[in-house]
């Protein structure tokens, strides 16, 4: 090897292993054994311009996030990074929002879980409803530990993982594995057989079968039990369009949940925290708003 090029990949390796200990308090695995869709699987992680990307999962984890505050009983949150269930964004909707949730006095719990895009058969639909499922279970299960209030267990998805968290929230069981409330960014809701996204392909493959299909558009799968919810959107977003976000706000209304919706004209998709982005930048405000109004901060 190049002596230059060898030099440069110590010093790329040294820059990451750097970023990890400086952002990630702990990772947790989510399970003790390999699982069974799981047979020849690597992390597979690529590095493109300042953002990490994992597109392949070998161990399902929580990065556990821990904010400064010392208060027993703090909220947490739990974030599912977008993607199309290809990939998972980690800087730009992972870590860097687990930064803003620990400003705001709340734990965060980023998951790296298995993506849909490489499994085949049941395996696509289920591999990362159960580990979102299994995480929620484990944060519960440590709260403990951790003086986090069990009761207090949110979620926040962008994109794709906007699906996967709205998912846990429409088919969870409440007091286990179902949020308590949830944030719900850009999020991809509905699917149709008349419109195969990339992220419905990731999920389904071809030819899925109909009824699988709509157990897994969550706008039909809201009931009484669904979280408290918040959805953020814009109405230029072509990659997830804000009927997304305004079909599951109904059905929340019709479900009496408490819920909000906001849609900015600007900001497109995939935005993350949007610093710099326009108007679209005061969501987080606007979602530190509702979460004070919910109690779930002071």
């Amino acid at each position: 090897m190049n002596k230059n090029i060898f030099q440069g990949f110590k010093i790329v390796s040294l820059v990451l292993l750097t970023l990890t200990n400086a952002t990630s308090q702990q990772k947790i695995p989510l399970y003790n054994s390999i699982q069974s869709c799981d047979l020849n699987k690597k992390d597979r992680i690529v590095e493109r311009d300042g953002s990490t990307y994992i597109y392949e999962v070998e161990y399902p984890e929580i990065w556990y996030y821990a904010a400064n505050n010392k208060d027993v009983n703090k909220p947490a949150v739990m974030i599912i990074p977008g993607g199309g269930y290809t990939f998972l964004s980690i800087t730009n909707e992972g870590i860097s929002i687990a930064k803003w949730l620990n400003e705001l006095g709340i734990d965060a719990f980023m998951l790296k879980h298995r993506l849909p895009n490489n499994y085949k058969g049941i395996c696509k639909q289920n591999v990362a409803y159960s580990d979102a499922s299994k995480a929620i279970e484990l944060i519960r299960a440590n709260s403990k530990k951790w003086d986090i209030d069990p009761n207090n267990v949110g979620v926040i998805g962008f994109s794709a993982g906007g699906h996967l968290a709205s998912s846990i929230s429409t088919k969870g069981i409440k007091g286990i594995d179902k949020p308590d409330f949830a944030i719900l960014v850009y999020p991809v809701i509905t699917m149709s057989m008349d419109k195969q996204t990339w992220t419905f392909s990731s999920l389904f493959g071809d030819n899925p079968d109909k009824s699988i299909v709509q157990d897994y558009s969550n706008d039909l799968n809201v009931n009484q039990e669904t979280p408290p919810t918040i959805l953020i959107h814009s109405n230029n977003d072509e990659g997830t369009p804000p009927e997304n976000s305004i079909s599951y706000y109904s059905a929340l209304r019709k479900n009496n949940i408490p819920a909000s919706i906001h849609i900015w004209q600007d900001g497109g998709h995939g935005y993350g925290l949007a610093n710099g982005r326009g108007t679209i930048e005061s969501w987080t405000k606007i979602v530190k708003e509702w979460i004070i109004l919910r109690g779930v901060i002071n």
